[in-house]
This record gives structure tokens, sequence and C-alpha cells, in this order.
């Protein structure tokens, strides 16, 4: 029993060095393979600068000043330079009408007649009229072709004499031998050769011949006031009856009118047959002319503008009738008074057009060329990423991708401005990258791409 149990000792004696021995080698092995393992991960951080073999292949362009010019862009509706409507001044049922929406027409032009017999039968009346009272003064009318206010006028105050009229002649010879008899009268009582009643008689005779000559006089004079009277009618029934023919206005020449001055009929009002009514509640609206060769283009442009746009600045403009084009004008007239509502001001813009390619009421896009800025920042294009409202450029620091938010301005063939007032991280001698932009982060190591080495 002793021997057993000193066998199954020392067997556990055995076991346990065994154990002890081989924890021993474990230890010690495990303390080499990390030692190895800090080793190789220290070789591979030294190497890393200098391979980065994770870096993004990207291309750079540098950021290149350009002279750019400055403009406001509004829009704006065009409006003729003229637009007239043409109102008839006189009533009556439309007769003719010689022009059609479309029709070029000049000042003077007839547009439509009006039925004219009751204007002529009024200017024939008025004539007869006339001959009457010229008739009471020995006054001879004018020949019928010209008897018209001005020529009856003409002879009035050239051909007519008061004084020769006969009834005036008649009460002065009365008037002469009446005083004639009272002198002789007033002799022969001084003589006591007649009563001091023959001679008041022979006085008053004289009186009644002197009152009978003014009376003759006067009456003569109302003739001529009542001559004069009806030359006003005749004017008054002669230009009613030019009337019955509606022309185009002769507009006052002003500044920047074309020198050329034609209408356009933009709309008709009327029809052959109707009745035009000079009443309370009526139109007497005929044709509406659009004089379009020169029109004018109204813009409204925000109050923080006020102190760029100027009179006289060019401007471009352009419509969607005609993409691609654009049409020159120039500013010709400012509102000095901004609009309380919308905090606009309005400005007005020249622009000629020869050919009428643009038409009056057309809505267009004006840039109205403020300056010029010699130095301002561009871009290539291909630079600029744009996401979720958020716009930016990466740059090179330190080899690794940098990202700046930019505020993008005018656009060009292959590059794009960014504003520098709100871009003040990004400096001139920066590079931007322009490839590889969808693989970088704010901080991702990158590397310029070499000559032949295509994009992954």
């Amino acid at each position: 029993m002793g021997g057993t149990n000193h066998r199954a000792w020392r067997r556990a004696i055995a076991v346990a060095g065994v154990a002890a021995l081989l924890t021993v080698g474990a230890t010690l092995g495990g303390r080499e393979f990390l030692a190895r393992g800090a080793a190789s991960r220290a070789d591979a951080a030294e190497e890393a600068p200098s391979a980065q073999p994770n870096a993004v292949p990207v291309t750079l362009a540098r950021i290149v000043p350009r002279k750019l010019q400055r403009s406001v862009q509004v829009v704006g509706t065009f409006s003729g330079y003229d637009e007239v409507t043409v109102m008839a001044e006189v009533a009556g049922r439309v007769a003719k009408i010689l022009h059609e929406v479309g029709d070029t027409v000049r000042p003077g032009d007839v547009l439509l007649e009006i039925d004219s017999t009751d204007y002529e039968l009024a200017v024939e009346e008025v004539r007869r009229a006339l001959e009457l009272e010229a008739a009471r003064i020995g006054l001879r009318p004018p020949p019928e072709e010209a008897f018209h206010a001005e020529a009856v006028l003409f002879k009035l105050r050239n051909e007519f004499d008061l004084s020769k009229l006969p009834t005036v002649l008649r009460a002065k010879e009365q008037e002469d031998n009446a005083k004639a008899r009272m002198e002789r009268a007033k002799q022969l009582r001084e003589s006591n050769a007649i009563t001091a009643e023959e001679y008041e008689q022979r006085a008053t005779d004289y009186q009644v011949a002197l009152t009978t000559r003014i009376q003759a006089e006067l009456d003569a004079q109302a003739v001529v006031a009542a001559i004069k009277h009806k030359l006003v009618l005749l004017k008054i029934a002669e230009r009613k009856l030019k009337h019955t023919k509606v022309v185009v206005p002769t507009p006052t020449r002003r500044e920047g009118m074309p020198p050329d001055i034609e209408y356009v009929v933009a709309e008709r009002k009327v029809s052959e047959g109707e009745m035009l009514k000079d009443s309370p509640g009526s139109s007497t609206a005929t044709f509406e002319l659009v004089m379009d060769k020169v029109l004018k283009l109204i813009a409204a442009v925000p109050e923080r503008y006020a102190g760029q746009v100027r009179l006289g600045q060019k401007a471009e403009i352009r419509v969607e009738a005609y993409p691609g084009r654009v049409f020159a004008g120039a500013v010709s007239r400012l509102n000095p008074k901004v609009d309380r509502v919308s905090r606009t001001f309005e400005v007005e813009v020249r622009v000629d057009n020869p050919k009428r390619e643009l038409k009056a009421g057309g809505f267009a896009k004006i840039d109205i060329l403020t300056h010029e800025d010699p130095d301002a920042w561009t871009v290539p294009l291909e630079a600029v990423v744009s996401f979720v409202g958020s716009t930016k450029v990466f740059v090179v620091r330190d080899g690794k991708a940098h990202a700046v938010p930019v505020t993008p301005g005018l656009e060009g063939q292959g590059w794009i401005e960014i504003v520098r007032a709100s871009s003040p991280e990004l400096r001139l001698e920066d590079q931007v990258i322009t490839s590889g932009l969808e693989k970088l982060a704010e901080g991702v190591p990158v590397r310029v791409r070499e000559a032949g080495e295509t994009a992954k």
C-alpha cells in the first residue's frame, strides 16, 4: 500500500514539472512573437509616409485670374416706343376700313372713313348763312371751290370798309345835311330872322341824323360780328367733316425717336357699318398702333443695385424666340423712386428693332453691363462639387484633400468663377483637384496622377 502511494506521488511530480516547463516555453515564445509583430508594424509605419499605397490619384489645376464683365440680371417686358389708341373725334357710321392688323402705316395715312353726309350738309348750311350775312354788307363771298373760313376772313379784313357801307354813307349824308341846316338856323336866329322854335327843330333834326348814322354803323358792325361768328361755326363744321377720316397721328419729335416714323396696326376695334357714338359710357376707340422699330424694355431692378445701374450702360437682351442670339440695348431712363412693396426701381432699356424681330409685349432676359472685374478667380468646371445644396472644391494641402466651401459666380466655356468674398479659405496659390472627386473626403491622402496613368 505504501509502495503504491509512493509511485503515484512521483508520477504527479513528473506531470507537474512537464506542465511547468511547457508554461515557461509558451510564455517565452509568446513574448518573442509579440516582439516580432511589433517590429513589423513599426517598420510598416516608417515606410507608410513615403509610399502611401492607398493615396487617390488625382489631377490638379491652378486658380486662374480672369477679366470678367459684371452685370445685373433682370427680366422685363417690351413695349413700343409709342403705343397709341386712335380715337374717332366725331360720331357716325363706319363707312370704310382701309387697314388691318399687321399693316404698316405712317402719320397722315387714313385708317377708316365715317359716313360724311351729315357733316357735308352742316358745312353747306353754314356757308349759305355766311353768304346771307355777307350780302347784307355787300361783301362778295369767295368762289365755291375756295369757300372756306380762312378765305372769307381774308376778304372781310382786306376788302370791307365800314365807312363805305351804303347804309352808313346815307346816314352820314343825312347827318351832314342836318348839321348844315342847323348852323344856318343858328345864324338866322342870332339876327332874329327865325323863331326859337324853328331853330330848336333844326337842332333836333341834326341829333336824329347823328343818332341814325351811329345806329347804321352799329348795325354794320353787328353784321360783321355775325359773319365772324358764322366763320367760327364754319371752321367747326369743316373740322368735323375733316375728322370723318380717321388718320394716323403725327407724334412730337423726341430724343431717341427713330427718324423714319412708322406704326404697325396692333388691333382693329371696329367694323364697317358699326356706329360710333360720342356719348358718356361709349368708346370711339378705333385702332391700336405700335411704333416698334425702337422698343422700350421695362424691367424692375432690386434696390440693392441702385448704386451700380447708370444711364447709358449697355445691355444684352435674350429672348426665347431666338435662342443663342443677343440683342443690344442701352439704359435710357431710371425711375428715381423705389416701389415700397416690391423694393425695386423701374429701368427702361432702349432696343433698336429695325427688322421687327422683337415684339411689343414680349418677355426678355436682360444683362445690364455695369463694370469689369479685372481679377476674378476662376477654376475648371469639373473642379466644383455640388451636393445637397452645398458647393465646394477640393485643394491639396500637406498631401491630403481639403474641402473648401465656395460660392460660384459667372460661368464660361470650361470654367466657372469662384466668388472670393464668399470663399475666404481659398488661396490663389491653391491647386484644385479636377478628377477622382468621387473618392475624396476631407483628409484623404492624394497623389498626382502620372502621365499615361488611367483613372481607377
